[in-house]
């Protein structure tokens, strides 16, 4: 990581000029009136003083700006009661799914600090869930299911002006998926930017660090310098998202990671292409230390796209991701105890794959978007040692819908899906989705 280290602090150093405004003095016009006792005559001077009046701008600081988003959601789908069972089951199901507040404290002109705030699913406490994936269904009491408020970002964010230079530090979105950079949801018209990303990497993924932005004729490259994962929460399921460090109140920090991206145009904004990849160890951020001693790297490539031509649109990814030793992980992950045990769920693929492709089209008049979108995870592409593949993990899902924009910031979604797995006798299975929110950012469009 030294070498990181030394690329950032030589990038952030080299762009430390600012350029400095003089204060244009303010005057005025003025003009020769002459008068005798006989008559009063205005007297056009030869030399009239005419001099430029432009008062000095004085801007106060701090400034404060901010922004706002959240939404409710309706579901009916069908699921199981129990990892075991073959037969679905009909379940209906309302969320006050999220609400955001982000707020900007401008410094100066290319200073500020960014934050946001989340309260996910009404707030937090203590419930009782009931968890259908344990080997019989199983009842748990989880601290912070029913809602949390997360502190999802915060970071200080310069802007040198002479050489398009940015440089972040503190915890911020990472750029290494259309989840992460899709952060507003009028930009999307699905319920969520990628439906099946939670099922391999974090969702909604952010994480403590220093990044270093370079814009260079409509390029931009990005490298960042964050904490890693830890490998003791990566299970079937979720693959490495589990690893995402939010369950203590600190995050292990021996094993660091690096983010490095190139994008074209502004894949946010629905005019570009990027490609990015992430590499950490994971094993020293183990808070059992003595029950792993080969490394656990995670190594996650991405392509993606967001492009909107004439009320046309496409975004598509593709994710691929790498864990070492993905075996060695497993065993022992499978000894541990309490809360982190993870029961069935130990086994990991040592590759996953994603890959997702939704067209769209944007009718401007009534403020509808209607989309059709493929998308398909397998948690098990390649595995190691004594771990076999799990067809179950290998999910393709077809959805489509609609998204209802009206006075500028409300919205509503509607979407309807179909998951089918691999796995023989297991049948495919319907979601239905029902959304209501609003989306401030999107009255700067």
């Amino acid at each position: 990581m030294k070498w990181a280290l030394s690329i950032l602090f030589a990038v952030s150093s080299a762009a430390h000029a600012e350029e400095v405004s003089p204060t244009t003095p303010s005057t005025t016009t003025t003009a020769v009136i002459q008068s005798t006792p006989e008559k009063v005559e205005e007297v056009a001077p030869a030399e009239a003083t005419q001099v430029t009046s432009v008062p000095a701008v004085k801007k106060d600081f701090p400034q404060f700006e901010f922004t706002s988003y959240g939404y409710i959601s309706f579901s009916q789908g069908e699921t199981f009661k129990t990892v075991q069972n073959l037969e679905p089951i009909v379940r209906r199901s309302m969320d006050l799914a999220e609400f955001a507040f982000e707020g900007e404290y401008h410094l100066n002109d290319s200073a500020k600090v960014e934050f946001e705030v989340e309260i996910e699913h009404g707030g937090v406490g203590t419930t009782v869930e009931f968890d259908p994936f344990e080997e019989f269904g199983e009842f748990e009491q989880e601290i912070e299911k029913g809602g949390e408020v997360v502190l999802k970002e915060i970071y200080y964010k310069k802007d040198f002006n002479k050489t398009n230079t940015t440089l972040k530090i503190g915890k911020f979105p990472l750029f290494i998926s259309l989840g992460t950079v899709l952060s507003k949801p009028h930009r999307y018209p699905t319920i969520l930017a990628s439906d099946l990303e939670a099922r391999m990497i974090p969702l909604g993924w952010t994480e403590t660090g220093v990044s270093v932005e370079q814009k260079y004729r409509g390029f931009t490259g990005r490298l960042s310098l964050v904490n890693g994962l830890n490998s003791e929460f990566f299970r079937s399921y979720s693959w490495v998202g589990g690893g995402y460090q939010r369950h203590f109140e600190n995050m292990n920090a021996d094993n660091l990671a690096t983010v490095a991206s190139i994008e074209w145009g502004s894949v946010a904004k629905g005019t570009g292409v990027a490609i990015a990849q992430y590499v950490g160890d994971t094993t020293d951020n183990r808070y059992k230390v003595d029950k792993l001693k080969v490394p656990g790297e995670v190594r996650i490539t991405t392509v993606m796209g967001n492009y909107k031509w004439n009320g046309f649109g496409i975004a598509a990814e593709y994710i691929e991701g790498s864990l070492t030793n993905a075996d060695k992980v497993s065993a022992a992950n499978a000894t541990l105890g309490g809360l982190a045990k993870p029961k069935a769920f130990a086994p990991l693929g040592s590759k996953a794959r994603l890959e997702s492709v939704q067209l769209s089209y944007d009718w401007a008049a009534p403020g509808l978007t209607f989309y059709v979108k493929a998308e398909h995870v397998n948690t098990f592409a390649d595995v190691m040692g004594n771990i076999t593949k799990n067809p179950r993990y290998d999910v393709s899902r077809r959805s489509g819908g609609f998204m209802w924009m009206w006075d500028t910031a409300a919205f509503m979604k509607v979407q309807y899906s179909r998951d089918k797995t691999e796995l023989q006798g297991l049948p495919e299975t319907y979601q239905a989705n029902v959304a209501f929110g609003f989306d401030l950012s999107a009255f700067e469009k």
